[in-house]
């Protein structure tokens, strides 16, 4: 065997090792619970006289403190978390901020009254885990989910993530697939006729 074949060969066994071992760690299609779309932890604080304050509705200093120090925005409020069915999930609490972004309702557009966006949002999940709360950031998806035909009002999840949430994106995606098209036409027409 040759030594750069003999490289190559390690190489795409190494590659094919590492992306096993990623692959696995990769949750199950749709779990509710995974990172990517429930949220994400941020640290974890000892359950003592909190748990309390927060059955109450009360951001107890300490868990205030810890959040500061995350530099993330500092929540307003807390209530007990809802199921998709609105039953109370027992150990668990949402926490609201009011989102840094501006929404400006226009008052009547041709399409009718634009719809005013929610004034506060969840941002935080809290879940006691035995003695301590864990406090993870929801990921946006879990906005999408909740408010996001209020507040684009369109019915279709995937329409108004593409093409309100991340319209950006889209545009900027339609203009690489469209400057793509017109390379590949530019490259592959005739200049002339052939020769017989």
């Amino acid at each position: 065997m040759k030594p750069l074949s003999a490289v190559a060969l390690i190489s795409v066994l190494i590659l094919g090792a590492l992306f096993i071992y990623v692959a696995e760690d990769i949750p199950d299609f749709g779990d509710p619970h995974s990172a990517p779309n429930r949220g994400v932890k941020l640290f974890s604080i000892d359950a003592d006289e909190i748990e309390a304050d927060l059955n109450q509705g009360v951001i107890p200093a300490s868990l205030m403190d810890k959040i500061e120090e995350t530099g993330l925005p500092l929540p307003i409020k807390v209530e007990e978390a809802r199921g998709l069915e609105g039953e109370l999930l027992e150990g668990e609490w949402d926490a609201f901020i009011i989102p840094l972004e501006k929404y400006y309702a226009l008052p009547t557009t041709r399409f009718g009254t634009a719809p005013d966006a929610p004034k506060e949002q969840k941002y935080y999940l809290i879940m006691k885990d035995g003695d301590t709360l864990d406090v993870y950031r929801y990921a946006p998806v879990v906005r999408y989910w909740e408010e996001g035909e209020h507040e684009t009002e369109v019915p279709n999840m995937v329409t108004y993530i593409l093409a309100d949430y991340r319209g950006f994106d889209t545009l900027g995606e339609a203009t690489v697939i469209f400057t793509a098209g017109v390379s590949v036409i530019l490259l592959l027409r005739r200049r002339g006729k052939m020769p017989k």
